[in-house]
């Protein structure tokens, strides 16, 4: 399982256990004085709550998507799309059309492209923690106003807009959680985005990779992909789409000269980001070098816990190396069999602009070790 699967779990948990609290404490006190405020008047209670959740989740999602697009045009992007529980508006050839579309967010998704070299994320992020701010302040003195006792034994009239309020709070808060926590969880969060843009080479980086999205969408050949001197684990993302250029051409030696920049400095990477590339240097090496030389990086330069890294990683990166380290260095078909085992779901991690290049180099691999063990039995290999 993945950290951000893990993290995710976690939001998830804490979520629940924030509309389990707050609902059998204020909520069920506001519904008590509700009914006996109201009487045989009052709306069913569980009519009621199921009127005010929906009304709660789709007035904040709505606001939530139309915040993050406000947010993107003042910092100087355009629209691509909006998407709200799969409803899509999106902007083809200058006009706004509709259609039913999947999203990468708890409740929708806004999708920018950068109009300007110097556009900013930053309202983007901040205004919808803005909104949800501004909500909870209002829907807590709604709440004050509906649940005083003075009033509420008095009949009083807006004791229905304190029991919403409290409702609406659950629902924001939920989502606000969820939003705001500054980890990468299973979708881009704005707490995930906060901690990039919190350093300028992201902030270009981001920008960076929502224009080559967006030149994707359109079906658009990429003219060339920015390469960034200043190394952060999300700059060496970006760099890493022009390191799988140059392996889809083949041009080992490009590719191999970015990686041993980003290598440079693995205090400002990941644990996990500097291991895959030193998997992808081994893949290239084993691929280009004699088998001596490879075999001599191996055994100097790569330490135990890289090699442990990267016979347990699932991801294409290291199991393609793998698959090299095995059958060229180890000669071990067992290894290559339990390598490509696990293929299948590195694949489906994998990032989809990926996944026709990692095919190829994969194959590669494959082809590499049964040219050289023409005696092993690989005929379930392919």
């Amino acid at each position: 399982m993945k950290k951000e699967d893990i993290a995710s779990f976690i939001v998830y948990i804490l979520m629940i256990a924030l509309a389990i609290i707050i609902g059998f404490t204020l909520v069920k006190d506001m519904f008590t004085a509700y009914n006996n405020a109201y009487g045989s008047r009052a709306l069913n209670p569980y009519v009621f709550a199921i009127l005010i959740i929906l009304l709660g989740i789709i007035l904040n999602a709505f606001g939530l998507e139309l915040f993050h697009a406000l947010g993107g045009k003042i910092g100087g992007y355009s629209i691509v799309s909006l998407n709200v529980f799969g409803f899509c508006w999106y902007k083809k050839d200058g006009k706004f059309k509709f259609k039913f579309k999947d999203f990468d967010g708890l409740t929708g998704e806004t999708v920018l492209a950068p109009k300007k070299e110097k556009a900013s994320p930053k309202a983007y992020v901040w205004l919808p923690l803005l909104m949800y701010v501004v909500e909870l302040i209002t829907c807590i003195i709604l709440y004050s106003i509906g649940s005083n006792k003075d009033l509420a034994k008095d009949d009083n009239p807006l004791i229905w807009i304190g029991t919403a309020s409290i409702i609406f709070i659950t629902i924001s808060s939920m989502m606000a959680l969820y939003n705001f926590v500054p980890v990468k969880l299973d979708s881009m969060t704005d707490g995930y985005r906060l901690t990039l843009i919190s350093k300028p080479a992201n902030i270009e980086a981001y920008n960076e990779l929502m224009r080559i999205e967006n030149l994707q969408r359109e079906g658009k050949d990429l003219d060339s992909i920015k390469v960034f001197d200043e190394v952060t684990d999300f700059t060496a993302q970006i760099n890493l789409m022009t390191v799988y250029e140059s392996l889809s051409k083949e041009d080992y030696q490009s590719a191999l000269k970015l990686i041993d920049k980003m290598c440079q400095t693995p205090e400002k990477i990941s644990h996990a980001t500097f291991n895959r590339l030193i998997a992808q240097k081994l893949y290239i090496k084993l691929v280009t070098l004699p088998l001596d030389e490879a075999r001599k990086y191996y055994d100097e330069e790569v330490s135990d816990s890289i090699r442990r890294f990267i016979s347990n990683d699932l991801s294409m990166e290291s199991i393609r190396a793998y698959v090299l380290i095995a059958g060229l260095l180890d000669d071990s078909l067992a290894e290559v069999q339990f390598a490509d085992s696990r293929k299948a779901k590195a694949m489906k991690r994998a990032l989809k602009t990926r996944a026709k290049i990692e095919e190829k180099l994969y194959k590669s691999a494959i082809t590499m070790v049964k040219d050289t063990h023409k005696d092993w039995d690989m005929s379930e290999i392919q």
